[in-house]
């Protein structure tokens, strides 16, 4: 069963925004991007997506505390985070703190196609 929306995204670049947004809507699926953390939260635990983006180094969203505010709400659901390359702090604390997958910017934008491409499907989902 595909979920309402597959992409959540804890993101405030704009350039990282479109990225993500195009990526999705040419493979046809839909990305959100809450402009509050509050927002976010209350839509990971009512209608949870398949894959949440977190820009790691976001101020608004605050990822490390959203990942434990989330809690149970992020079960079933891939966490990927991208960070500055030289954040090599917030990349450990970010796997500690539940992030299936962290990665530096450069490659978060080369792998997002893939990253993308098996979502909404029964393929992409993790069982």
């Amino acid at each position: 069963m595909t979920r309402k929306t597959p992409i959540l995204a804890a993101v405030e670049d704009l350039l990282f925004r479109s990225r993500i947004q195009k990526t999705a809507e040419a493979l046809g699926l839909r990305a959100e991007f809450p402009r509050r953390r509050e927002n976010l939260l209350e839509t990971l635990r009512s209608s949870p997506p398949d894959l949440l983006i977190l820009d790691l180094d976001s101020p608004r969203f605050r990822p490390l505390e959203l990942l434990r505010e989330a809690g149970d709400a992020l079960s079933g659901v891939e966490v990927v985070g991208f960070v500055p390359h030289v954040r090599g702090d917030l990349a450990t604390a970010a796997r500690r703190a539940g992030c299936d997958r962290v990665m530096a910017r450069g490659a978060f934008v080369e792998e997002l196609p893939s990253l993308l491409s098996g979502l909404g499907t029964d393929e992409g989902r993790a069982t």
